[in-house]
């Protein structure tokens, strides 16, 4: 971030994100390796292989997802609610890990 390639980009669009995404790119047509690294857990602690198995352990218990591509949405917001409800939990549609075991 203190080479002057980056400040050249920095002209185009002053955006930090934008400055090293164009860098990273450059580096791989270059023919640098792949990134390396992986997200974070989200603010209720699940990564999204969990948010994946989440929305797949509802699924298979007839509380339809939407699908399973670890982004909680609207559908898996209400598919968590009525599982919750159905257990005699609040219906709070919020994911957490406590609700993805209690899925077995």
């Amino acid at each position: 971030m203190v080479t002057g390639n980056f400040r050249a980009i920095k002209r185009y669009n002053n955006s930090d994100a934008y400055a090293i995404g164009v860098g990273h790119l450059a580096d791989r047509i270059a023919g640098g390796g792949p990134l390396k690294g992986s997200f974070p857990p989200d603010a209720n602690g699940l990564t999204k292989d969990d948010r994946v198995a989440l929305q797949q352990r509802l699924t298979s218990k007839g509380f339809d997802t939407g699908g399973s591509d670890g982004v909680i949405g609207p559908k898996s917001q209400a598919a968590i609610s009525a599982y919750q409800a159905s257990i005699g939990q609040p219906a709070t549609g919020i994911p957490s890990l406590a609700l993805l075991r209690s899925l077995g």
